[in-house]
């Protein structure tokens, strides 16, 4: 079975490698319009459509991504920790400069673009030895605060109790807001920063939505600082921000929603199973069972090796580790995860997300629940529908279209249309 998983694993990439120095992502390359090929790394240039789509909320310009873009070499993660951090140091002294000329709002707004920048460095890189790597976490953070301090929006550093530590957030009050009115608590999911997801929290702000943005475990500082993993029973992380959310004044304790995206998908939905005060949660995309779209995808590249992992877990680790020395991508998403799940070996990895499967928990979920779901999702094929058909309770599938241009993961390249959507669709059930 090892020879056969082996084997599949040097055909497999022997038939997705183009002829060029090109990097596959986990499709193959198409002719769909947003598939750019701006670095040659399938996976890069997904995560480089997320920072372009940006620039419609002020957080990058198209030319900074663009000729960041062509500095970072496929497949080489320093590459591209290192043209990021040269392009948001770059930004940072512009901002600098022109905050130490009195333009506020020309600072705030580089600023803004700078922090971006910053945690895109973050988001490819995996070398947790480089002292660079919590030095770029700090200037986000920095730069994020300087940039809100100068456009004028109230956002609260706030630091939440949590199992003997604590989980960095952000709670930003709408100067919109009824004397009693919503919360919206918001995370991200694998990848990105709840900052960084600005057509949600600033969507959420000028219709007068408070909002509570936090790093749970395993996700952005959490993970950088605190060094904290991801883990299956969400609600033990949401529990605690619950409990900030109830304590802040203005805020209406009926209406507390909670959004995850991309894995938060997953997560969210998990929380909503045990934690009775969310009295909304939205999942983009919907996933039922985060584990059955993971080990999909290496039932793709590797047929056969997933029934290794129980009867001969040193063969599973010897198959997915040679996959990955002959694939960039899953070498990148392998020391990623380690990191992120606290694991060492990749058997030890895939039975810690053998936990993450909603399926025994979803009729558990009593609150409305929203789905948001592109065409073209790719990282959670097919789990938006199965979650919408899985729920007992209130529930709405909104789909994004590619005839509306909107078809990707987490509507990236589309959040115009995105927020548009979700809070018309807010206004009118919450």
């Amino acid at each position: 079975m090892f020879a056969g998983g082996a084997a599949a694993a040097v055909g497999t990439r022997r038939a997705l490698e183009p002829a060029s120095t090109d990097v596959i992502g986990i499709n193959p390359r198409s002719d769909a319009w947003y598939d750019l090929r701006m670095s040659g790394d399938g996976l890069m240039d997904n995560q480089l459509l997320w920072f372009l789509g940006h620039a419609a909320h002020g957080q990058s310009d198209v030319g900074d991504v663009l000729e960041t873009a062509q500095r970072i070499q496929p497949g080489d993660e320093r590459s591209w920790f290192e043209a990021w951090l040269q392009t948001a140091r770059r930004v940072h002294g512009v901002a600098s400069t022109a905050e130490s000329k009195g333009h506020a709002l020309s600072a705030g707004q580089a600023y803004a673009r700078a922090a971006n920048y910053y945690r895109a460095a973050t988001m490819h890189y995996t070398n947790t030895a480089d002292p660079r790597l919590l030095e770029v976490t700090h200037n986000a953070v920095t730069t994020f605060e300087k940039s809100n301090a100068l456009l004028g929006y109230l956002a609260q550093p706030l630091d939440i109790p949590y199992e003997g530590t604590t989980l960095p957030a952000y709670f930003l009050r709408s100067p919109y807001a009824k004397p009693s009115a919503p919360i919206l608590l918001l995370h991200q999911g694998l990848h990105a920063w709840p900052e960084e997801t600005k057509w949600v929290w600033d969507g959420a702000h000028k219709r007068g939505y408070h909002v509570l943005l936090f790093h749970g475990p395993g996700q952005g500082r959490a993970l950088r600082e605190k060094r904290l993993s991801f883990r299956p029973d969400w609600e033990k992380a949401v529990s605690p921000v619950v409990d900030a959310a109830e304590r802040i004044s203005g805020v209406d304790p009926r209406r507390i929603l909670l959004m995850g995206l991309s894995f938060g998908g997953a997560l969210a939905p998990r929380a909503a199973a045990f934690e009775p005060r969310i009295a909304l949660c939205i999942a983009n995309p919907g996933v039922l069972s985060w584990w059955e779209s993971t080990s999909g995808h290496f039932n793709r590249f590797l047929p056969g090796s997933l029934s290794l992992l129980k009867s001969h877990p040193e063969r599973f680790d010897q198959a997915i580790l040679g996959l990955a020395e002959r694939w960039p991508t899953a070498k990148y998403w392998l020391r990623d995860v380690f990191w992120k799940h606290g694991a060492r070996t990749p058997s030890e990895l895939f039975r810690k997300l053998e936990e993450f499967n909603n399926e025994s928990v979803v009729d558990r979920i009593r609150c409305p629940v929203l789905i948001m779901e592109g065409e073209a999702e790719d990282a959670s094929p097919g789990q938006s529908q199965k979650l919408y058909d899985a729920l007992r309770g209130p529930k709405h599938l909104m789909t994004f279209t590619r005839d509306e241009a909107a078809p990707l993961h987490c509507q990236a390249a589309s959040t115009a249309l995105a927020e548009q959507r979700l809070f018309d669709w807010l206004d009118e059930n919450v």
